[in-house]
């Protein structure tokens, strides 16, 4: 018995943590959906959660031309996707999985004439409308689509005919589950037409602690909760129908871009 107990006091702190994190009871998706909820619905009251959500002058978007990057950044992949996939006809309407604050939203604007908004927060969804009237655009561009995290699959009820592309950024990373993330896939696929495009982000598993993908306690692991080994999500993308293209692999970060062809 003493062996045992002493064994245990010096046991590697770490060690021990992850041992009683393991032994506790993951909680259900739909628990941890209805906390996701919870907490990004909060964007305008919490400065911390609007400089997440990429609201501009708040946070690391203080400067606007910060904040205009990011969309820049991801519609230069677009255009990268579009060459890759050898598409033809021009892209017109899209939808956007969690469009935060509106930084793609004012970029790719001028490309589509109708973005869907898909969003779990109200708020970010009222940000992102705010952006683009700021911006000029047509109002009746943007369609938001607010949805009970619980139910993803209402968004069909909104989006009626297929759409040309899909994106979605810093997203993946906050979703309840690899599983919720998958399903998400899956949507987006039927979203899509015959020759649809998709460009998704996602944070890929270094096997780190710290990116490890969450089970419970989604307030305090919001922000790393869901990751994915990068042949692991390559993989789940075929599964699904659609064709890989390329990877764009952002170390820093552990940012993963899949640029992706709706399979034949």
């Amino acid at each position: 018995m003493m062996k045992r107990v002493l064994m245990a006091i010096f046991h590697p702190r770490k060690t021990v943590l992850r041992f009683f994190e393991t032994v506790r009871l993951p909680e259900t998706q739909n628990k941890v959906a209805a906390d996701a909820q919870s907490f990004w619905s909060r964007s305008d009251k919490d400065h911390r959660l609007r400089d997440l959500s990429h609201w501009q002058g708040e946070g690391r978007w203080v400067h606007e031309e910060s904040w205009r990057q990011i969309g820049r950044n991801h519609f230069k992949m677009f255009q990268q996707l579009c060459l890759l996939a050898e598409r033809k006809e021009p892209v017109r309407s899209m939808v956007e999985w969690g469009p935060g604050g509106g930084a793609n939203a004012v970029v790719f604007c001028a490309e589509v004439s109708e973005i869907y908004g898909v969003d779990i927060s109200a708020e970010n969804l009222v940000e992102c409308r705010r952006q683009l009237d700021k911006s000029g655009v047509d109002p009746s561009l943007f369609r938001p689509v607010i949805i009970n995290a619980s139910k993803p699959d209402d968004c069909l009820k909104y989006i009626t005919k297929p759409v040309d592309f899909f994106l979605s950024t810093a997203v993946y990373q906050h979703f309840p589950s690899k599983d919720y993330g998958v399903h998400v896939i899956k949507i987006a696929h039927s979203c899509l037409g015959t020759d649809g495009l998709a460009l998704i982000q996602t944070r890929f598993d270094d096997g780190s602690e710290v990116l490890r993908s969450k089970n419970r306690d989604y307030e305090k692991n919001a922000i790393t909760f869901t990751s994915y080994k990068v042949e692991e999500f390559w993989r789940i993308t075929e599964d699904v129908g659609f064709k890989p293209l390329s990877i764009i692999l952002v170390p820093a970060a552990c940012y993963a871009y899949y640029l992706l062809r709706k399979g034949e």
